[in-house]
């Protein structure tokens, strides 16, 4: 199976509100996909269609080659979800919680699964105490053992960063990072993309239920017209200044100038060494938030 996610045409509508339009999406296996929206964009209820909790008013949508809300059964072994709104009951505690997760999940190991999942955020540290003395941050991290449970195939998180300490954020960067390389598949609903940066392969961005732009995040760039390159000079000064007067901008660091905006790095190597510039190509990259932003402006 290419995709562990593919969704064709959707529409959900809440009375007069639109919440997703004519929503199609492919989501590749072993991917960390950045799905990222502004608040209300219907990245929480593409989530909740995914996961089976609510079915969209049109269209239709495979997860692992299933119907979610037929198979939902099925599907809850292997898919792991945090959403933002996650609310465990108030009265058990940490660990009753997780341990009943896993036998739902068909654990046959419940304790350990539970352990093993809390262990990794921490929350083992605390999870004899009942939910209802939970800060915010502990909330967070046991949402966060709750969607790792039992290593699932396709983990799904909602803004997943929020109310996290340091810690906690570079515990799941890690997590994801290894569970990535281990043929997993992330999906990340987002606008907070610092600790994803590095790692992120895919991504999408949302405004109003639509989709704007898709694909690697090569291939965002290139839709949008952002990426920043770096190259090495023996001309900086001039390099500068040519490059401003062409319309770009450029920053100095000693001998290596960067260009954001540049759709071509041979155009730059062209019209520095036109100009009496030595120029090599150091690196070229793609910044994850100056797509999003882009992507937005050009809707």
């Amino acid at each position: 199976m290419e995709n562990v996610i593919e969704a064709k045409a959707l529409w959900k509508s809440y009375g007069r509100t639109i919440a997703l339009r004519d929503f199609s999406i492919k989501v590749p296996r072993a991917s960390i996909f950045l799905l990222m929206g502004p608040n209300g964009s219907g990245k929480s209820t593409l989530l909740k269609i995914i996961t089976g909790l609510i079915k969209p008013t049109q269209g239709g949508i495979a997860v692992l080659g299933l119907n979610p809300w037929r198979n939902r059964g099925v599907l809850f072994a292997q898919v792991g979800a945090m959403f933002e709104d996650h609310a465990p009951p108030d009265w058990a505690s940490g660990r009753e919680f997780l341990k009943y997760m896993a036998t739902l999940k068909g654990s046959n190991s419940a304790k350990e699964d539970a352990l093993e999942a809390a262990s990794f955020f921490g929350v083992d540290e605390y999870w004899d105490k009942p939910i209802s003395s939970y800060s915010s941050g502990m909330r967070r991290k046991l949402a966060l053992a709750h969607a790792f449970l039992r290593d699932p195939q396709l983990i799904m998180l909602d803004d997943p960063t929020v109310a996290l300490d340091k810690e906690s954020r570079e515990a799941l960067v890690d997590r994801v990072t290894n569970d990535f390389k281990r043929g997993r598949t992330c999906l990340i609903a987002s606008h907070i993309v610092t600790e994803f940066e590095d790692c992120a392969t895919n991504m999408g961005v949302l405004s109003h239920g639509r989709l704007l732009t898709v694909g690697t995040i090569e291939e965002a760039a290139k839709q949008t017209g952002i990426r920043s390159i770096a190259i090495e000079t023996d001309k900086p000064g001039l390099a500068v200044e040519v490059l401003t007067k062409s319309g770009y901008t450029a920053k100095v660091d000693c001998n290596i100038i960067t260009v954001e905006g540049a759709e071509s790095p041979d155009e730059l190597v062209r019209l520095l060494e036109n100009q009496g510039a030595r120029t090599q190509v150091r690196e070229v990259k793609w910044k994850i938030w100056d797509i999003y932003e882009r992507a937005l402006a050009l809707r």
